[in-house]
Parts: C-alpha cells; structure tokens; sequence
C-alpha cells in the first residue's frame, strides 16, 4: 500500500533484514511493468483485505497498544 520510501525500505533491511519490493507507478522514473502473476493476483487480495476491513470495522478501532489492537483484532476474527 504505498511504502515507496527508500528511507522506509532501507530501514527494514538494516534493522530486520526485510527485504520490501514495492512495484513502482507508472508516472515514476525507471519504471518497469510487474509481472503478469503479480498482477494477476493482487486485486483480489486487496478486495479480500478491504471486505474484511469492512466485515470486521478494523478502521475503527480504539485499542490504546499494539497488545490491544491485537486481543480485538482476534476476538472479531475467532468470533
């Protein structure tokens, strides 16, 4: 979702040694065209995510810690 920071990626390498590929956009300089199984993919993944983002009103959410968040998240789930 939109992590095209190379500072970002730079850091979770560094730190955690994640390496974070990011597809580029078209209107970006050295822009290369991902390949057909990525595309192919990813827009159901991301209508899965929002369908249970919308299912289980993650957005709204009002966990004070990370803890927090997590014991709610998985109570809707197991729910």
């Amino acid at each position: 979702k939109g992590y095209l920071s190379i500072d970002y990626q730079r850091d979770l390498f560094t730190y955690n040694q994640i390496n974070m590929e990011v597809p580029m956009r078209k209107n970006q300089h050295g822009y290369n065209p991902q390949p057909y199984i990525f595309r192919k993919y990813r827009k159901p993944i991301e209508t899965l995510f929002s369908q249970l983002c919308d299912q289980f009103m993650i957005r709204r959410n009002y966990a004070k810690s990370f803890d927090g968040f997590k014991n709610r998240i998985l109570s809707k789930i197991m729910a």
